[in-house]
């Protein structure tokens, strides 16, 4: 157990000295909650409500602070860390969990894990679900995230469990939501939204480039050809092949890339690295020393890439500029009154204690391009009487680029405002 403990005190350690990502929605969405927002009625969010309702109980124990975002963050990887051992170990021995959980810390942070996203925080329910060959988890895994949908093919087998495991979540959902009036608004934004009309809004589809993608799969492939190498070996299920579902749970990087969206597929790689171990501890083959000789390789480049570009690095989100613009809100606003961030820094409404007008949503062009959706929250924010405007340069990086995207409905309201 000694091992054990040190390896997530190194890792936590590790995390605490790189960049952390204050994803702006993990702050600004309990934030709002706290002070009367309705989630799906007073603001967009296009998930299930679970990670919310996390955070809103979390800062309800703890206060509303980076910090405890950061407490929290890393106490999910920890029980993630203490999972991947424990799973690793009963099923394969206990030196495989030393290195499943090894490979983990190793190529969790490479991969934007220090941060809380809905990724991140779906993967201990994953890991149980594998464990225990039980869709039932993957049930309050799909009240966090939508995209755990892509898991379900696993359990077919189990198809009538999974099918009331899923309807029982949503329905309870359902239930929570028409007692608070915003049913309607919470189906739309968390199920019609996100599997119907999303995939055809302007500038939803990110799917990044080659190069993004080589570096990302690379220990997948690496690993893939270990595994093949020795040959596959079925386990009792479907389920019960880690590198099945690190394969499925890449897809988690659809349609948006970014390399947080691989934290579930990197927990269960890490676990794929361990099953190996019993396979290949006693093997002595070249290929196999070139193949972990080129997994060194990408470490190493990885992390000399991290330390130049994380190392003690101000947090994410929270540059300068922001507190500046924060200070600036606070200074110059009456908190009394809704005040519009125009292409904006978020979290200056955290840090300076002002409140969005109803609706807040970030300014994508996925939510504004929706037909009638300018018109009706222009409509919404006259009602409001908003005066209090601030607006921020809009880059030049495309029409419908998050940062250059410009709403044409809303930038007529707002110039027409004296």
């Amino acid at each position: 157990m000694f091992q054990v403990a040190s390896l997530v005190v190194l890792h936590i350690l590790i995390l605490s000295q790189l960049r952390f990502e204050v994803w702006p929605e993990m702050l600004l969405m309990p934030y709002l909650m706290k002070n009367g927002f309705q989630l799906y009625l007073d603001m967009v969010a296009p998930w299930t409500p679970g990670l919310m309702w996390i955070l809103q109980g979390w800062c309800w124990l703890t206060g509303l602070s980076v910090w405890n975002l950061k407490f929290l963050t890393w106490l999910i990887i920890v029980i993630t860390d203490t999972l991947i051992y424990l799973v690793a170990s009963r099923r394969w021995g206990k030196m495989s969990g030393i290195v499943a959980l090894t490979s983990f810390v190793l190529l969790q942070p490479l991969f934007d894990g220090n941060g809380l996203w809905f990724d991140l925080a779906v993967v201990p329910l994953l890991l149980l679900a594998f464990h225990f060959n039980n869709p039932l988890f993957l049930a309050p895994a799909f009240l966090i995230k939508q995209s755990v949908v892509w898991l379900f093919p696993l359990f077919w087998k189990q198809w009538k469990r999974l099918a009331l495991g899923i309807i029982g979540a949503i329905g309870l959902s359902v239930v929570y939501f028409w007692l608070r009036g915003n049913l309607g608004e919470y189906w739309f934004w968390a199920y019609d939204f996100t599997f119907r009309l999303f995939p055809r809004m302007p500038g939803h589809l990110d799917l990044g480039n080659w190069r993004n993608w080589a570096l990302a799969l690379a220990p997948f492939l690496l690993i893939g050809v270990m595994r093949v190498i020795r040959g596959i070996k079925r386990e009792r299920a479907m389920g019960g092949e880690p590198l099945v579902w690190a394969g499925l749970a890449i897809l988690f990087a659809l349609p948006r890339f970014g390399l947080f969206h691989f934290q579930p597929a990197i927990a269960f790689l890490a676990l794929e690295i361990g099953s190996l171990y019993k396979y290949y501890k006693n093997y002595k083959d070249y290929k196999i020393y070139s193949l972990i000789s080129l997994m060194v390789i990408y470490l190493g480049f990885s992390w000399f890439r991290i330390i130049k570009v994380q190392w003690q690095r101000p947090d994410r989100f929270l540059e300068s500029e922001v507190y500046r613009a924060a200070a600036k809100m606070a200074l110059e606003t009456d908190k009394n009154q809704p005040v519009l961030l125009v292409n904006g820094p978020e979290l200056a409404y955290v840090l300076s204690g002002r409140l969005p007008p109803k609706p807040w949503l970030t300014q994508f062009p996925w939510f504004l391009e929706l037909p009638g959706f300018q018109e009706r929250l222009v409509d919404k924010f006259k009602s409001q009487n908003l005066k209090q405007i601030y607006r921020f340069p809009y880059q030049d990086e495309g029409e419908f680029m998050p940062g250059s995207y410009q709403s044409k409905k809303l930038l007529e309201y707002i110039n027409s405002i004296k």
